[in-house]
């Protein structure tokens, strides 16, 4: 015997119908089968939100019309392949007046009893039967008709039944017999008192009922078909990369589907496993697909964790108090109180103090459960013994399930790192003694983003990390073809990048599903968002993405100021601007204090000598303890171009053109001439080395004659320029003379900060320093007399585009804390 039990989604139209009894037939050529069927999709909801009208008095009459005439359409649909259609609109017609004559009662009274309310909430199941019935009779597969009022017999609340098995399996014995009919066919979701009184088994019963006859049936096979291809790592609608899961065992079932896996109602497993009845769930849309096997002896997970399930809306209930400590019977005064109340506990977790004790219920029966507690502590709370019992509500449950964890070090420790490089909160965790899950009570908002994060600690699948782009001139736009050209890799690597915005000095445009980086420039032009960065602000604190990172490509100081308030939002900072870091150092604090209080990382590599490792080598050398006595080198990869360009004999003037046409300079040319941006990055360095300097104390020659006039416009300080090649060209020309060559160099060391041009003597390593590169010494306590030195290619965007790049990769491989 086989029991295959249908949802709602697989019997929800014509087409469907068909599918499902071409499924039964294929099944029955090789054995007996029990057909247990839901309600045709959305039925069931509306036969109790129509119930809850009728008993407020509203009008129903629309209701009735489409319960009817969703039934009554597909049998017409199915006509031509019936024997009769006559038979199936009568039958459908009954139910239709047995519905009618049940929400009149509900009407005049103005109450819906429970057992009203669960004989009424099953006519979908009924009705669903009756088309699945004519089209099986049609097709002469000789259906016998089940009616689980009398078979699946159960005691207790009607709208949550409790089944009586040995009885159930008393009535099932004639069924049970080999030489019984070879197709049954019986309604789920509801059973009965045995005297024909309907006993609902509450939301998704249709599973339990389907496993209850699979039990009383000795069934070799119980089919759960949806409209998945099976139970899943994670629900892929918070996962997109969540995938099928070929088997689990029945302990990992019954924990996903407690936790709040769909798949499967989380009271199925008990009966199937009890009887050792493997249970298949599979896709009715694509039966090709092998599904999920839930058995016993399902083969260990590749991984430590089979998946992951996410419970929504529950509130943490939580009593406290000194005069809890070491009392006895405390725990079980607080369960009682929830139990009279008939409220369930979804989660219990306990402090080592005794001093309080923490219990998750369902967020429609928190103010309930406070209100029990107030009660039965009462006079601990009079007496100052109880405090204030607390409730906080929009949580969520996000739980890792596996028989693979059990033993294993290091699963629990991945599970709330996971968390915390996303920010999430922890109210409270719960480990069951199996060692089999491990649960943490979170913000509901967080879920999604929690949810595609630890599943890719777990898995290896692709993580999507959401880029926010501030400044797409020749940096930021080199960034944006070099995420594009590197997408395919990264893909491959587990790392999907996705800008969700970008931004100019003009305008800017979010979409969270990501920009299509081919139509960024269209995009942007046709973006309708402020350029003001409270959007981006905005889009952190509401979408809440899992790894939101700034990327800030600008030169602008007033961006450079909204960092602290960036990371505070929830962003972590990647910049190539270097404003922030060389600015004020109550500023250049301020970032750094609000990165740790929110757990964010500021990236800055970038910020001296491009993409070359400069900023990464000096932590590394300070984190192990060596002293750095002096730093000195060429630190600006234009200057090194222009300067270049003199020793050939071209003019100062054209050099500076030259290297503004390749995008070597700043944005503005003079910040490099006059050594403002060098003085930046020896600033950077100096406070890197643990220095509180202010630029103003960086000592700074500008390359330009001080008597030169270098305000104004930028158009006009360039046609200025050329006055001053002449005097220029005879100095780079008599150091020549000298067997020496013009460098400009900034440096670090005891005497403090400076940067200006320097003669250095042709032997001097900085003199071969030329043509865009940088260079940079770092004597120390162990690398002396001989300095580490770092040279390499230290100007224009597409070098400083990668060092960004390489910040944010570095963000994502790396720990976020």
């Amino acid at each position: 015997m086989r029991v295959m039990k249908f949802g709602g989604t697989s019997v929800g139209g014509t087409a469907q119908i068909r599918r499902v009894v071409d499924l039964v037939e294929q099944a029955r050529r090789e054995t007996r089968v029990c057909v247990v069927a839901s309600a045709v999709t959305g039925i069931t909801n509306l036969l109790v939100d129509t119930a809850r009208v009728a008993q407020e008095g509203g009008a129903v009459d629309t209701a009735l019309s489409r319960f009817e005439q969703t039934h009554l359409s597909i049998a017409r649909e199915l006509g031509s392949e019936l024997e009769a259609l006559a038979p199936l609109e009568l039958g459908l017609a009954a139910i239709s007046t047995e519905l009618r004559g049940l929400l009149q009662g509900v009407s005049l009274l103005r109450e819906c009893s429970p057992s009203v309310l669960a004989h009424l909430s099953g006519l979908g199941e009924r009705a669903s039967c009756l088309l699945l019935e004519a089209l099986m009779s049609a097709r002469k597969l000789s259906p016998h008709a089940v009616d689980p009022r009398h078979t699946l017999i159960c005691a207790g609340d009607p709208l949550q039944a409790t089944p009586r098995m040995d009885e159930i399996r008393v009535r099932f014995a004639s069924l049970r017999d080999a030489q019984g009919p070879g197709l049954l066919l019986m309604p789920g979701f509801f059973g009965g008192d045995g005297r024909g009184k309907t006993m609902s088994l509450g939301r998704g019963g249709s599973d339990y009922s389907a496993a209850l006859a699979a039990a009383a049936l000795d069934a070799k096979l119980l089919e759960i078909w949806t409209d998945v291809d099976g139970i899943f790592s994670a629900d892929p609608r918070m996962v997109p990369e969540a995938f099928p899961l070929a088997e689990v065992s029945f302990e990992e079932a019954m924990e996903l589907a407690y936790f709040g896996a769909k798949v499967l109602h989380p009271k199925t497993i008990a009966p199937a496993r009890e009887r050792g009845i493997p249970v298949r769930v599979c896709n009715s849309f694509r039966p090709e697909h092998p599904g999920t096997l839930v058995t016993d002896s399902a083969a260990p997970p590749d991984h430590p964790v089979r998946g992951l399930s996410f419970l929504r809306d529950v509130a943490l209930i939580n009593i406290a108090g000194a005069g809890l400590k070491g009392v006895p019977g405390t725990a079980a005064r607080v369960f009682a109180a929830m139990a009279r109340t008939h409220i369930s506990v979804v989660l219990i977790t306990q402090g080592s103090s005794e001093c309080s004790i923490s219990f998750c219920v369902q967020q429609a029966e928190s103010e309930a459960a406070v209100r029990a507690l107030e009660s039965e502590f009462e006079v601990e709370r009079e007496a100052g013994k109880v405090d204030t019992i607390e409730r906080q509500g929009q949580l969520a449950v996000l739980s890792i399930v596996g028989d693979g964890m059990r033993h294993r070090v290091g699963v629990a420790g991945t599970f709330f790192s996971g968390l915390a490089d996303v920010g999430c909160s922890i109210a409270a965790i719960a480990q069951g003694s199996s060692e089999r899950s491990i649960s943490a009570v979170i913000t509901e908002a967080d879920g999604p983003r929690a949810m595609a994060h630890v599943h890719h600690r777990y898995f290896g699948t692709t993580e999507v990390v959401e880029l926010l782009v501030a400044g797409v001139g020749s940096v930021g736009g080199e960034l944006m073809r070099q995420i594009r050209q590197q997408a395919p890799q990264l893909r491959a690597q587990g790392v999907e990048l996705r800008v969700c915005a970008i931004a100019n000095s003009r305008k800017g445009v979010i979409e969270p599903a990501g920009i299509p980086l081919e139509q960024w420039k269209e995009r942007l032009e046709a973006g309708n968002v402020s350029a003001s960065l409270d959007a981006f602000r905005e889009q952190a604190r509401e979408k809440r993405p899992g790894r939101p990172i700034f990327v800030d490509c600008t030169s602008s100081e007033d961006v450079a100021l909204a960092y602290p308030s960036l990371l505070a939002s929830g962003l972590h900072v990647v910049t190539a601007n270097k404003k922030a870091n060389a600015g004020r150092m109550a500023h250049y604090r301020a970032i750094r204090e609000t990165a740790s209080r929110h757990q964010r990382r500021f990236l800055y590599e970038t910020n001296v000598g491009a993409a070359l490792p400069v900023i990464d080598t000096l932590k590394n050398m300070l984190r192990t303890g060596d002293q750095v006595r002096r730093i000195e080198g060429i630190l600006s990869g234009s200057l090194s171009f222009i300067l270049g360009l003199t020793e050939q004999g071209v003019p100062l003037s054209q050099a500076v053109g030259t290297a503004m046409e390749k995008r070597f300079t700043e944005p503005d040319p003079r910040d490099d001439l006059q050594g403002t941006d060098v003085a930046r990055k020896v600033l950077i360095l100096a406070r890197e080395l643990g220095r509180t300097v202010e630029l103003e104390q960086v000592a700074l020659e500008s390359l330009l004659p001080a008597d030169f006039d270098a305000t104004g416009p930028l158009d006009a300080f360039l046609a200025r320029l050329p006055g001053i090649d002449a005097d220029f060209q005879r100095r780079v020309e008599r150091l020549r003379d000298e067997g020496k060559v013009l460098r400009y160099v900034g440096s670090v060391g005891e005497e403090g900060c400076a940067v200006g041009l320097k003669a250095v003597p042709l032997e001097n390593p900085l003199a071969a320093v030329k043509g865009g590169e940088n260079a940079l010494s770092f004597l120390s306590e162990r690398y002396s007399p001989t300095p580490l030195v770092i040279r390499g290619y230290g100007a224009g965007a597409a070098v400083t585009a990668s060092g960004v790049l390489a910040d944010v990769l570095r963000l994502v491989e790396g720990p976020l804390t």
